[in-house]
């Protein structure tokens, strides 16, 4: 197989899904098996790894922009932490890169969920009306 053709067909992926929950749902799962990796067996951390770095067929059409843009965080980050292991990016630099991207890891966890939420529960967006003209009834 061309090493170039799951690059060039990611790079078509159209976007014209709304809200992808499947992508939304690969990208907690991925986040979640970061977060248990001290948990897990080498094995079976070699056998999930093996499992998410598997391209689906057809990239372009069945992966999500967000799922992409998350795994080129990913990449970002893994680049980032090689050039700090090399000592190319001092430590202090470092860790402000590391809590800065955090508070972005947790806010995606929490956003995932309250779209999934409101997508439950259509009136969980309307507006409540004020507590003073129910009152007034």
């Amino acid at each position: 197989m061309d090493p170039e053709l799951p690059v060039t067909a990611m790079m078509k992926l159209e976007t014209t899904n709304g809200k992808d929950w499947q992508g939304f749902t690969r990208i907690l799962e991925i986040m979640s098996f970061v977060d248990e990796l001290g948990e897990r067996t080498p094995g079976d951390i070699e056998e999930t790894v093996a499992n998410l770095c598997e391209l689906p067929p057809n990239p372009g059409q069945t992966m999500s922009m967000e799922e992409v843009v998350f795994w080129a965080g990913v990449a970002s980050g893994m680049e980032f932490w090689r050039h700090a292991e090399e000592e190319t990016v001092d430590p202090s630099t470092a860790e402000k890169m590391l809590v800065f991207s955090s508070i972005f890891g947790h806010s995606m966890k929490n956003a995932i969920v309250d779209l999934a939420l409101g997508e439950l529960d259509p009136e969980a967006e309307q507006p409540r009306p004020k507590l003073d003209a129910r009152l007034r009834r």
